[in-house]
């Protein structure tokens, strides 16, 4: 009987060390939220005005007609429409909405599924269009991969 029970003990200290990695992602956070320690950050919310302080991890946004100033992020994937986003750095930007207008300083790769999107900014290393009619511009010249239509970097 010890054995069982020690063994019950081990798989409920494992189910607990487990938890805390899931409850790291802000979901729909307030105005003026602080991103800790790379900390995900989901907006499933339309009609919002955020800005963000801090390191944050990967900044996902389903929501649409909004606005978000981040700080720093590792990474953005935006799925909504109708978003403006203000940025220093980051290493990917995904956009699978229409509509969006993206100004970031420097980014590492952008993946741009949807349409009629604007990105401004001083350098994208490597943009890769799938949809239509966006636009990139950036100071720089970035690698670049078009499978869409009407795209145009500047």
């Amino acid at each position: 009987m010890q054995i069982r029970f020690l063994a019950r003990c081990a798989c409920a200290v494992l189910s607990l060390s487990v938890l805390p990695v899931q409850a790291g992602v802000l979901t729909d956070p307030a105005n003026g939220a602080t991103c800790t320690d790379g900390q995900d950050v989901v907006i499933t919310r339309s009609d919002f005005s955020l800005v963000l302080d801090g390191v944050c991890g990967v900044v996902t946004v389903r929501g649409s007609n909004g606005s978000l100033n981040v700080d720093e992020a590792k990474g953005f994937r935006i799925i909504g429409s109708g978003v403006t986003v203000l940025n220093q750095k980051t290493g990917t930007l995904t956009v699978e909405g229409s509509g969006n207008t993206l100004n970031m300083t420097e980014v590492g790769e952008t993946v741009v599924g949807g349409n009629d999107n604007m990105f401004l900014g001083t350098e994208f290393k490597r943009v890769h269009f799938r949809g239509k009619g966006n636009t990139v511009n950036t100071d720089n010249t970035p690698e670049l991969v078009d499978e869409g239509s009407g795209n145009r970097v500047m």
